[in-house]
């Protein structure tokens, strides 16, 4: 059973896309406002299923997110030469990696020439890895959605200052960056939460933007899905692992009330929390806002 829960989180992240796009064909958002629209937030990785951009987000002042300056993604140790090669055209200069150093070890990212790669490891997935076996095996009550509940209020409790360091990051340099985690749902999808409320776009959109890995990664899902039942001898009932493949809007609403309670509300989160002064906001704003 533990090398199952083992090939599961291996498989994070890991299976090819069904489709090759062609170098050419894959779209470049900050050149060409043709592209700087919903349908072409997702990008097009042959090594990758949830990498995507985070431009044209509308703020509550009216401004919007800069195409071609934040994207998120999943891990990046399965990416092609040509993916490679379209990290570089997207311009992008600087990696944030969120994961363990034992994830790291076990699927080592691709860095491509010429781009910086930065570590901010979030401890979860090794804490998280026996408590799911413990459910497989019928050893607990509880549900695996309630470790993912509890990871999202870890990174408000216990994660504040690999967080202060991503938004100092992008605050210092304001350079095209992708951070991302295994999955890019949970700890990378915090990170954009982040940022996208302290650039200023609202709190609906914000959770909207998280929900999306669930219809970008829908088909994947059903796939490990299929493939652990099957490497299981349809001993396991994968229903339940469900809620760890995707995300539910009770995980981001877990970790924002947590950050609400303690500091009255994101913002001072923001700034109390995790240290970003009002200078340093106005500062991001500049960096990667448009009017």
């Amino acid at each position: 059973m533990y090398k199952l829960i083992g090939i599961l989180f291996l498989s994070l992240g890991l299976m090819q896309c069904s489709e090759t796009v062609d170098l050419m064909d894959r779209p470049i958002h900050k050149d060409n406002p043709s592209f700087q629209v919903e349908e072409y937030r997702l990008l097009p990785m042959d090594g990758a299923h949830n990498t995507r951009e985070l431009g044209g987000y509308k703020t509550i002042d009216g401004k919007s997110v800069k195409w071609g300056m934040l994207f998120r993604s999943d891990k990046l140790s399965g990416i092609s030469k040509t993916d490679e090669e379209y990290l570089k055209k997207l311009g992008i200069s600087k990696i944030i990696d969120f994961r363990s150093e034992g994830e790291k070890a076990e699927d080592p990212d691709i860095i491509p020439a010429e781009i910086d790669y930065l570590e901010m490891p979030i401890n979860v997935d090794g804490a998280m890895r026996p408590k799911i076996e413990a459910v497989l095996k019928g050893e607990t009550d509880k549900e695996v959605k309630s470790f993912l509940i509890d990871a999202n209020r870890e990174f408000v409790n216990d994660y504040r200052d690999v967080y202060e360091n991503f938004l100092r990051s992008l605050i210092d340099d304001g350079t095209p960056t992708l951070f991302h985690c295994t999955a890019g749902k949970d700890r990378a999808g915090f990170a954009a939460a982040i940022t996208l409320i302290a650039l200023g776009v609202s709190k609906e959109d914000v959770i909207a933007d998280y929900m999306k890995t669930n219809a970008f990664t829908k088909e994947r899902i059903e796939e490990m899905l299929g493939q652990i039942k099957l490497m299981s001898l349809y001993q396991t009932d994968v229903e339940i692992l469900r809620p760890l493949l995707g995300v539910e809007q009770i995980y981001i609403e877990t970790a924002f009330e947590a950050a609400e309670e303690k500091y009255g509300s994101l913002e001072n989160f923001i700034k109390e929390g995790l240290n970003i002064s009002d200078k340093d906001i106005k500062n991001l704003r500049n960096q990667f806002l448009v009017n």
